[in-house]
């Protein structure tokens, strides 16, 4: 009785482990996008299977109820350095929150990798290859408007890299901003007051070569409105530019911070050196008499801070020799 008791015992161990590995086997798959619903990603049946994966994948299971108002783009791209292109996919969960979610070949499916992050509304996806580093970087175009309350809106890149086990941003860059303000807002308020208008639009052009280049223009402006004493924001052809400046800026990789840098420096506070990635007094509500000088740097441990501009001294600009061009479309 003994010896049946154990091969009973060991029978129902056996088939206890089978169990638990189909089911994981299962689960996986469930969580796992397939070939095919990617090749015809535009079929409904398939974009609906695509979301429910993803939608787990992500943590917003809740919405899977309402995959059918979900807005999906897939894209591709060597985002890990694996000599095979990944998926990027773009996904409008509702009005003012997208995600991009990456999944990587795997066993004849698709796995998911992570989240690169959460954006407003994305309007466009690029990548941009990193020669030295053997993988590409993914510049997501995200439009964030906030015309209702803030009174502003704008179209920024964001540039993104996979490093030590997740996407970091490394880039943050404006491509189109508009700003209003009303002077009646003001305290004291202005006697007959009028809307004010700073804009910014920028020319970008990538240079590649084992490292890529950034070069921007940025065109700002400050206008004043025609009229005075209105509650309600006049159109655009009511506002009259009174000062307009240029400001050119040079992006270079650099491998020491993992960022695109500006410049580097010495924090005379710590006496360590730190790279700028953005210079907040070039920002274009100077114009308007809105001085901010602060850097905003980012440290050889990876904190980003915004430092007094005197705080940083010994500024050296990067040298890189251009090696072709590559331009936003």
């Amino acid at each position: 009785m003994r010896g049946l008791a154990k091969k009973i015992g060991l029978v129902f161990c056996v088939l206890t482990v089978i169990t638990i590995t189909l089911y994981s086997i299962a689960k996986a798959q469930n969580h796992n996008l397939n070939p095919e619903w990617i090749k015809n990603f535009n079929d409904p049946e398939n974009k609906n299977k695509i979301l429910a994966v993803v939608l787990d994948n992500t943590g917003y299971s809740q919405l899977r109820d309402r995959v059918d108002q979900i807005d999906i783009k897939v894209h591709t791209g060597d985002l890990l350095g694996d000599t095979q292109k990944e998926l990027i996919l773009t996904v409008s969960l509702e009005p003012k929150k997208s995600i991009i979610a990456v999944y990587q070949k795997e066993d004849g499916g698709y796995k998911y990798v992570g989240l690169v992050d959460t954006f407003f509304d994305i309007s466009g996806v690029q990548t941009i290859p990193m020669g030295k580093k053997g993988k590409d970087i993914v510049i997501v175009r995200e439009y964030v408007d906030q015309m209702l309350g803030a009174f502003e809106k704008g179209t920024y890149l964001r540039g993104y890299i996979w490093n030590n086990g997740q996407f970091q941003m490394v880039l943050s860059v404006i491509e189109e901003y508009q700003g209003y303000w009303n002077e009646m807002w003001d305290q004291p308020p202005k006697t007959n007051p009028r809307w004010l208008r700073v804009a910014d639009k920028t020319d970008i052009q990538w240079e590649n070569g084992p490292y890529p280049v950034l070069r921007t223009l940025e065109h700002q402006s400050y206008a004043k409105s025609k009229s005075t004493n209105s509650i309600n924001m006049p159109r655009e052809s009511e506002f009259e530019v009174v000062a307009s400046k240029e400001v050119p800026k040079v992006y270079y990789w650099s491998e020491k911070y993992q960022h695109f840098v500006l410049n580097e420096g010495k924090d005379i506070r710590t006496g360590e050196t730190v790279a700028i990635i953005e210079d907040l007094s070039l920002n274009p509500f100077q114009l308007a008499g809105f001085e901010l000088n602060q850097y905003r740097i980012k440290r050889q441990d990876g904190k980003i801070e915004i430092v007094p501009k005197n705080q940083i001294t010994d500024i050296k600009t990067p040298l890189k020799k251009p090696e072709g061009f590559h331009y936003w479309h």
